[in-house]
């Protein structure tokens, strides 16, 4: 996990730094002295667990999250116990009491990384059965099941769907990469199609509810191994 850590106090950040490179785990990206530029590091950087300080000069830890674009696991370190209910407010991972020991911080990691599996096991089983894409400032979600197919439109894809059409910035390429359903098949370098949707194949065009799609030379065959052709 990608970490960063906050702290304006250089003792606190040391040892931090010292743990963090005991933990296998863990790939330290970073140490900042404030919010500004725990900020900047957010930005520039994926960090998977934020290693917090509370109580700093300027934007505190609690306010940085506010700020912050994305929400990455964090790991609250502060002396002053009184922030604890205020802290899981933020729905964090833990929160670790100054001084810190070895074995407590092990601990927090061990459930930071638990947390981030636990994560990724949801994500991939999303990644079979739906797509989310950006449509007037929120995020639909889009079954596979109700996808008919995607086309290619310039620097962007199209998806066509039962719920309508959607362009988001893509490529094929990368979304067939992405795509770890079987029924969606490449047939051509601009189209992916479903293949449940499929009305009918003539020659080098098939039917998907109104639409003449056409089928690549060099994807015929693999197409028509894959249809249950009688």
């Amino acid at each position: 996990m990608n970490c960063l850590i906050v702290d304006d106090e250089i003792m606190a950040r040391k040892s931090l730094e010292n743990f963090c490179t005991r933990e296998p785990g863990l790939n330290l990206i970073g140490t900042c002295k404030n919010a500004e530029e725990a900020l900047t590091n957010v930005q520039n950087n994926e960090i998977d667990l934020l290693f917090l300080d509370i109580e700093m000069p300027g934007t505190n830890g609690l306010e940085l999250l506010e700020l912050l674009p994305y929400m990455p696991q964090v790991i609250f370190t502060t002396a002053n116990r009184e922030y604890a209910f205020e802290a899981y407010e933020y729905d964090i991972t833990d929160f670790l009491k100054k001084p810190i020991t070895q074995v407590r911080f092990e601990k927090a990691v061990a459930k930071a990384i638990e947390q981030r599996g636990q994560l990724t096991a949801i994500s991939k089983a999303s990644a079979i059965e739906e797509i989310y894409v950006r449509a007037d400032k929120k995020l639909v979600r889009i079954p596979f099941s109700e996808i008919l197919y995607f086309e290619n439109v310039g620097d962007y894809v199209k998806v066509h769907s039962t719920l309508g059409a959607f362009l988001f910035h893509y490529t094929i390429k990368i979304l067939e990469a992405n795509i770890s359903n079987p029924r969606f098949l490449k047939i051509h370098r601009a189209y992916i199609i479903n293949m449940s949707q499929i009305k009918d194949i003539q020659d080098n065009t098939l039917t998907i509810g109104d639409a003449v799609i056409p089928i690549s030379r060099a994807h015929k065959s693999v197409l028509m191994k894959a249809i249950n052709l009688l």
